[in-house]
């Protein structure tokens, strides 16, 4: 159910990008992701007081919950104000006066979410992934549909801000409407439990805050001192080499906390769920970061349109360097599931800051500098989470290595089709023809290297395929007893 809410998720947002794309011109892109970047930061400042304390309680009572909202919304509120009247100073800095409005939507829209945080947070402890998925893809389509209608109308930046003001809305309706508790028990406020909150949200919310400046602090540098266009060069190129990671990362990390955590309670050996973790995770991972690297000029022409042609070397260097963010994920998850809040804060400070610094000094030198510095920042950061877990977790690096190599060898037999498809074609006629046949072949090749390299993953197919044909059998028991 994890899955299935990313990828509805995924098919939303890519149909916003692909549409969008062809509605705004680059500067106005890179207008709305300059705006919707300083609200991410300054709202990752709630996470101080973050709800997902709740997910790691043995047992959760109304005190907690009422506790839980009140630092919310007053952390939301606070936020909310400060943005509104930073508003015009923003603007005037970046030299547009459009985006003054921008951030007083992306404030109002803030502060609206504040109610759901504390019901997600009891769906996720409680694994209702399927509650999740409705009301995250219900949230989708508001904000995608409402952000494409405008685009259409002529609304330009502004279009992101309306959408983005009309799903947080939709999210407290529905986070309210299908809350696991009463409502009269989370909406009554309250400060009892205010300590446990802010030690447990003091490490993640400092966490959040850094990554958070990590992933904006550039564009937003590369905004002022070159130009909006060049952001949203940066920005949509991102957003492309990001599909594998929604595919895959985003819905192991939707459940990653929640199932480590019950996983160390219930006693389980850590050591060999992380080590059979970082295997499924790379044998799905490395081959689509490749591929978007090998598929770059087809998929930007797919997705963006020609008009988009300057990402394509972006897109290449920004998927090749992808690969060593796989084993980087697991780290946050792994080391709060553990207790260890500290650990996982110094992992995420040590490794965010200095990709931070990487990524800034790069993006003095434009958007193929910043792609380039991805090639050191990322190493870095994969190792810093293999230190901080073995502290915890005594793996070897006889293991380490032993969980890698049938992944790399999956791998390679995943892209020696396409490979080869590109050798000998070139030119293809057609873009969607082309990326279509490389996937075909890169699927096949993915599935003859799972059976000869043996790799673990193998098993939850063959699982899959059980699965499925007893389903199968079962439908046809059914429409046999109907006829």
């Amino acid at each position: 159910m994890a899955s299935l809410e990313q990828y509805l998720a995924l098919l939303v947002n890519f149909a916003v990008l692909a549409t969008v794309a062809r509605l705004l011109t680059p500067g106005e892109i890179g207008e709305a992701v300059t705006g919707l970047a300083i609200a991410v930061v300054a709202f990752s400042t709630r996470e101080f007081v973050t709800a997902e304390f709740l997910i790691q309680r043995h047992a959760i009572d109304r005190e907690a919950v009422g506790t839980s909202l009140t630092l919310q919304v007053l952390c939301s509120a606070t936020v909310a104000l400060g943005l509104g009247l930073a508003s015009g100073l923003v603007a005037g800095f970046y030299g547009t006066p459009d985006l003054s409005f921008f951030l007083l939507l992306a404030a109002v829209a803030g502060f609206a979410e504040a109610v759901a945080q504390p019901v997600i947070a009891i769906l996720r402890r409680n694994m209702s992934f399927g509650a999740l998925a409705v009301i995250r893809t219900a949230v989708s389509l508001v904000n995608g549909l409402t952000t494409i209608l405008l685009a259409a109308l002529g609304f330009g930046a502004i279009s992101f801000a309306w959408g983005l003001l009309a799903g947080a809305m939709m999210l407290a309706g529905l986070s309210v409407a299908l809350s696991p508790v009463p409502a009269r028990t989370f909406l009554r406020p309250g400060l009892s439990r205010w300590r446990e909150v802010l030690i447990f949200g003091s490490f993640k919310g400092a966490a959040l805050v850094v990554e958070r400046i990590q992933e904006t602090v550039p564009q937003l540098i590369l905004g002022r001192l070159t130009s909006m266009t060049a952001v949203a060069l940066y920005n949509r190129s991102n957003a492309l080499c990001g599909v594998p990671d929604r595919i895959i990362m985003s819905a192991f990390y939707s459940m990653a906390f929640p199932a480590l955590a019950n996983s160390i309670r219930e006693g389980y050996d850590i050591e060999k769920t992380y080590l059979r973790v970082l295997a499924y995770l790379s044998v799905l991972y490395w081959p689509a970061a490749i591929m978007v690297c090998l598929l770059a000029p087809q998929i930007v022409r797919i997705v963006l349109g020609h008009q988009w042609e300057d990402a394509i070397p972006v897109v290449r260097l920004l998927g090749l360097s992808a690969v060593f963010w796989a084993p980087a994920i697991v780290t946050g998850p792994l080391l709060l599931a553990l207790g260890q809040n500290r650990d996982a804060f110094l992992a995420s400070l040590i490794s965010r800051v200095f990709a931070a610094s990487v990524l800034c000094a790069a993006s003095l030198h434009g958007v193929i500098a910043m792609a380039l510095s991805q090639f050191i920042a990322l190493p870095v950061q994969t190792a810093v989470g293999f230190f901080f877990v073995h502290r915890h977790v005594r793996f070897s690096l006889r293991a380490l290595v032993a969980t890698f190599v049938p992944s790399a060898i999956v791998t390679a037999f995943a892209l020696a089709g396409p490979l080869t498809l590109l050798v000998l074609n070139e030119q293809p006629r057609s873009d969607l023809l082309s990326f279509a046949t490389a996937a075909v072949l890169a699927a096949i090749g993915w599935l003859a290297g799972l059976h000869l390299a043996h790799h673990p993953f193998l098993t939850e197919i063959q699982i899959a395929t059980r699965l499925g044909r007893s389903r199968i059998e079962r439908l046809r028991r059914l429409l046999a007893a109907g006829a």
